[in-house]
């Protein structure tokens, strides 16, 4: 018994910073559909991946796309709604398909109505506020978008997040209890072999 409870304890302590620290992964279709207004009558498409890294100093990024009216002469993450065309809020180094890159705190542009710091910023990816964009000069307002959306599997990492990115009270309550657990069962196993 004793055994079982000190396995359990620490699992629980290994898997507990795990998965507060996961790296949080979203995607995005990219289409001409999903402009605002939308750029019909294109054939263009691509898809977006953007990891924000477990220590949130990096958001890496990958984009493909095909059939554009013309190469890409900008591609951003922007803020905004689904409905709506928002500003840029990190510019993507553009390239050919597939081009990918990392950002950080320093990449980041304030928007009026918008997220005023690279936190705010965060947060707004995670509530899928954001949408990647790629610009041809056929279509300089962005030819193909897409909204960036979490990937399911990494739901249960982002619950455990407070709003500032640091640890959730229960997580930190089951880290303790499984803290003071291990503390017990070596006390008590050590006293039983002596």
């Amino acid at each position: 018994m004793r055994r079982l409870a000190m396995i359990l304890a620490i699992a629980a302590l290994v898997a507990a910073p795990a998965s507060v620290f996961a790296a949080e992964p979203f995607s995005a279709t990219l289409d001409g559909d999903s402009e605002v207004p939308p750029v019909t009558g294109l054939t263009a498409s691509g898809t977006a991946s953007v990891t924000i890294s477990d220590d949130e100093s990096e958001i890496a990024y990958e984009v493909t796309y095909q059939d554009l009216t013309g190469p890409v002469m900008a591609a951003h993450i922007h803020y905004g709604d689904t409905d709506e065309a928002g500003g840029v809020i990190f510019p993507l180094a553009q390239g050919a398909s597939p081009f990918s890159g990392t950002l950080t705190e320093a990449d980041f542009t304030p928007l009026d109505g918008g997220p005023q710091t690279y936190e705010e910023a965060l947060a707004e990816i995670r509530a899928g506020m954001t949408y990647v964009n790629l610009h041809t000069e056929a279509n300089q307002g962005g030819e193909i978008r897409g909204q960036l959306r979490e990937l399911p599997d990494t739901a249960a990492a982002t619950d455990l997040r407070a709003d500032s990115g640091a640890f959730s009270v229960p997580l930190v309550l089951l880290a303790v209890f499984a803290l003071a657990l291990v503390v017990f069962s070596l006390r008590r196993f050590r006293f039983d072999r002596v």
